[in-house]
């Protein structure tokens, strides 16, 4: 755990004491309350604010819009809860997420910035909050106040209408003004991703077309030249969008020297590093475990076989039966005095196993009957030990227009893009592009869009779920109640009943949510 995540917590743990301690004085007051870890300071006058806004704004319109946006979040939500289950029956505990990245707050989880992190929750929860209240005083509903929310420091602001009214309300203008604030939320993430998307990343432009180094393999002699977020822009005789197909096309000697450039967004450094696939990870319990191969060292044939890239040595593997005796030719290299010095040649003899019994244990979703005849010595490479993306990709990835082409698959990756740490964007990274005006402004406009995107979508379909703590609740309770109005359903009517149907499906996505958090952990 990071010094500062450590201090972050120590705050929040002290702000909970003294809050604790200051509970029942703030009782007797009007213009403060405890409300868990939060401080809740309100303001019971000069609410005008919401009315002005509420005469000049679509209100009613927007919010039966609302009503269908958080319908189509909720079941978002709901389907990417169980998906998240299931995958989370694949990742073994030395893989388990840290549980720090599992809370969605600045500071506390370390993927999460805490300058355009706090500045976005906060904005995002502010206008959730002032569209609740414009949604009522269209309805003409009371509001008693309106505040802002500390956890130390402003984390957004609430609007608190009058209970008594809202429980006398109507169900169908008590469902919109519940439904204003996660609508609100879903159209601003829409916004901001349209901003991403359309206009602010399509103006980027790499300096280069090679290869943003994510991570690289240990061991390898790459690792002593240059560090994740430098740039490949060459290897041998290769450059531009070729380098991306290395790992698969290379037809360099493989353990030969070659010259590889790397721009780090201000110069070009050429270091020689050696040609083909370096081994990244070896599987527990595999032919290559059991064979000792180390990571990092470079495989220079197979059988005799060179091995120039990924693609030769699969087709080699998927030629020859399982349980069969492979002879296989490594070398380590190491960097002394900035010279790449070959190591000696290595030989392993491998028995392969099947690679269908492989991915039936371990990943049955992605097995195949062909895999059967097929051998399996359980590793997985990087060509020379860089492991990243072509800069084109990158860009796209970055701007999130995969979405357009790729909804399921383009939206995930967005919204994941800062657990492998591409959000915010770097100075490191930002360097490999030119921009259209000056730099700090253009790439702080660019985070700053991201996440207001993130936390308003987090916002967004999280509220949407029917779990009790969330407005999702009262949305799904006021459904059930307007549904209860028609004959066929009129045991819906029954506030029993829907009480009993809400607090099941809380308690099954309550469990979905933990689930994700320990199974990882267990199996």
């Amino acid at each position: 755990m990071s010094l500062t995540l450590e201090l972050v917590i120590l705050v929040i743990f002290f702000w909970i004491i003294l809050l604790l301690y200051l509970a029942p004085r703030m009782a007797k007051t009007k213009h403060f309350q405890a409300y868990g870890p939060l401080l809740l300071v309100k303001i019971v006058k000069n609410r005008k604010i919401l009315d002005r806004i509420a005469n000049r704004f679509p209100a009613i319109i927007f919010s039966r819009v609302s009503v269908i946006i958080v319908f189509i979040s909720a079941i978002a939500a709901m389907i990417l809860l169980v998906y998240g289950a299931y995958l989370s029956l694949f990742i073994p505990p030395s893989s388990a997420p840290s549980l720090a990245l599992e809370i969605g707050l600045p500071g506390l989880n370390p993927a999460i910035p805490i300058g355009y992190g706090v500045a976005a929750l906060a904005i995002s929860v502010v206008i959730h909050e002032m569209f609740h209240g414009i949604v009522a005083r269209k309805h003409g509903i009371k509001v008693s106040s309106v505040g802002v929310l500390f956890l130390v420091v402003p984390m957004g602001a609430f609007v608190e209408p009058d209970e008594e009214e809202i429980q006398k309300v109507d169900p169908v203008k008590r469902r919109r003004l519940i439904a204003a604030g996660p609508g609100i939320n879903i159209v601003l993430a829409a916004i901001t991703f349209l901003v991403l998307a359309i206009l602010l990343m399509p103006a980027a432009t790499p300096v280069h077309n090679g290869v943003y180094l994510q991570d690289m393999t240990k061991g390898a002699p790459a690792t002593q030249y240059v560090s994740p977020g430098a740039e490949l822009i060459s290897f041998g005789n290769y450059s531009g969008n070729d380098l991306s197909n290395l790992v698969i096309l290379s037809q360099l000697n493989p353990g030969t020297l070659y010259n590889a450039s790397f721009f780090n967004g201000k110069s070009i450094q050429t270091y020689q590093l050696p040609a083909g696939i370096v081994i990244d990870s070896v599987s527990p319990g595999t032919p290559a475990y059991n064979s000792s191969l180390q990571i990092g060292q470079t495989i220079i044939s197979v059988d005799g076989q060179k091995i120039y890239n990924d693609t030769t040595l699969t087709n080699l593997l998927d030629s020859i039966h399982p349980h069969s005796n492979i002879t296989m030719v490594l070398r380590s290299y190491s960097v002394s005095s900035g010279v790449t010095i070959p190591g000696p040649i290595i030989t392993k003899n491998i028995t392969t196993m099947s690679k269908y019994l492989y991915y039936q244990q371990y990943d049955p979703s992605a097995n195949s009957p062909a895999y059967a005849n097929q051998s399996f010595v359980g590793i997985t490479i990087s060509y020379a030990g860089i492991l990243g993306y072509n800069m084109s990709f990158l860009k796209q990835t970055l701007s999130g227009q995969e979405v357009f082409s790729n909804p399921w698959t383009g939206g995930l990756t967005f919204i994941t893009l800062p657990f492998v740490y591409l959000y915010p964007i770097s100075g490191g990274l930002a360097s490999l592009f030119t921009v259209p005006f000056y730099a700090p402004v253009f790439w702080g406009l660019v985070n700053l869009f991201y996440w207001l995107f993130w936390f308003n979508f987090l916002l967004g379909i999280t509220n949407a779920l029917p779990i009790l703590i969330f407005d999702g609740a009262q949305f799904f309770r006021d459904t059930l109640l307007i549904a209860g109005r028609r004959e066929r359903l009129k045991f819906l009517s029954d506030e029993k009943v829907v009480s009993r149907i809400l607090n099941i499906s809380s308690l099954v996505l309550i469990v979905l949510l933990l689930w994700q958090i320990i199974v990882p952990r267990i199996i």
